[in-house]
């Protein structure tokens, strides 16, 4: 009985392995038009939600399906976020190239940056699990900024690590993107949960 159990965990490890592979693969590809980058990434945080939620280890249909429903349902709000992301990294091509003001802009920049960055490791995970109005998705992500800093801080350094790991091993990439996003919407999605609970 512990044979056939372990040899039951060995299984559901290995689906999880390739669906990470499979996964981080589909991603990368739909991320190459860059406009599609906001569909690409609530299609990527709502697959691994459906794993964390349902242990329901499918990749393709479930992608292409969550991939679909940002481009319908969330259509304006991506192209607007989306717009956002491009705006910033513009500007930091521009200041790459001034003469005067450089690191008080960088700096400001880099503020600005953060706290965009940091508002949408929530607001994807927001968006692929509770039917909200986008304003009231953006208030959640606010106030789960402050609420759950430590989340926060855990993604962060999980995207460094791999970052690392990465740049001594591009194998890294295969899987480690897909990882970070499970591991941090698993996190955020559960401690939510349960406060929404307890309410």
């Amino acid at each position: 009985m512990n044979l056939r159990h372990e040899q039951n965990k060995l299984f559901q490890l290995l689906e999880f392995t390739t669906g990470l592979v499979q996964l981080n693969f589909i991603f990368f590809i739909t991320l190459l038009p860059v406009i599609t980058i906001f569909p690409a990434l609530y299609a990527l945080t709502a697959v691994t939600r459906q794993w964390s939620v349902h242990q329901d280890y499918s990749v393709f249909r479930a992608y292409i399906r969550f991939f679909k429903e940002a481009m319908q349902s969330h259509f304006k709000f991506g192209i607007l976020w989306t717009f956002i992301l491009l705006f910033l990294l513009f500007d930091f091509l521009i200041i790459r190239h001034l003469e005067t003001g450089q690191t008080f802009l960088f700096t400001s920049l880099s503020i600005v940056s953060l706290f965009f960055l940091a508002i949408s490791v929530f607001l994807f995970p927001i968006l692929s699990h509770y039917d909200l109005k986008k304003r009231d998705a953006l208030k959640l992500a606010l106030f789960s900024l402050v609420r759950y800093g430590y989340i926060l801080l855990f993604s962060f350094l999980l995207l460094a690590t791999l970052s690392v790991l990465t740049y001594q091993s591009p194998l890294y990439l295969l899987f480690g993107f897909s990882f970070v996003i499970f591991l941090t919407t698993k996190l955020y999605l559960h401690q939510l949960d349960r406060v929404m609970l307890e309410s």
